[in-house]
């Protein structure tokens, strides 16, 4: 603990730092300290980090809520998210528990992500919707089928960028095949 009554200001000032980035946003505690130690001291760092914490103005769960959310929102999938999560400094059990895969919703998002990215990218989404056409000559139908192949894994690997698993990407395209 901190004793005299420079240090304790000194406390006081790291304290506030930390308070006027968590104002702006949610941190997690790795992503604060990195922050306050570039100005402060390391001790003092982690002793405001623990004031911090508990008096509830610093979580790495309600962070980790957050950024989850914010990134769900913006199209990205489980795998994604984790991976961001960890870089943040939050532990696996706590992204595991809060990031289920199996959940229905990844399958609804990634089918929404499919789909926006067919309304964006209008020489894929025509490569998918292509029909088999009766009158065409094998070659042309060959032609065909190798684009729209082509488009499928096009498409699947831009949603295993986002951070989808192999079974979503497949059945997200799927669907959005049938559909478009």
């Amino acid at each position: 603990m901190i004793e005299n009554s420079s240090s304790r200001k000194d406390l006081a000032r790291v304290y506030n730092a930390g308070l006027n980035l968590l104002a702006r946003r949610e941190h997690s505690c790795k992503e604060l300290e990195q922050k306050l130690v570039k100005r402060f001291a390391p001790p003092l760092v982690q002793q405001a980090i623990n004031d911090l914490r508990s008096n509830g103005l610093l979580s790495d769960e309600r962070f980790a809520e957050a950024l989850i959310h914010a990134r769900s929102g913006k199209g990205y999938g489980p795998r994604y998210i984790a991976q961001e999560l960890a870089q943040k400094g939050i532990a696996k059990e706590l992204s595991g528990e809060l990031l289920d895969e199996r959940d229905p919703q990844w399958m609804a998002r990634a089918t929404e992500v499919a789909l926006k990215k067919l309304r964006t990218t209008p020489r894929l989404a025509e490569a998918i919707r292509q029909l088999d056409d009766d009158d065409a000559s094998l070659e042309d139908a060959r032609e065909r089928q190798q684009q729209r192949f082509q488009a499928k894994q096009k498409l699947s690997s831009f949603l295993g960028r986002r951070g989808f698993s192999s079974e979503t990407v497949q059945r997200a395209v799927e669907i959005v095949s049938a559909t478009n």
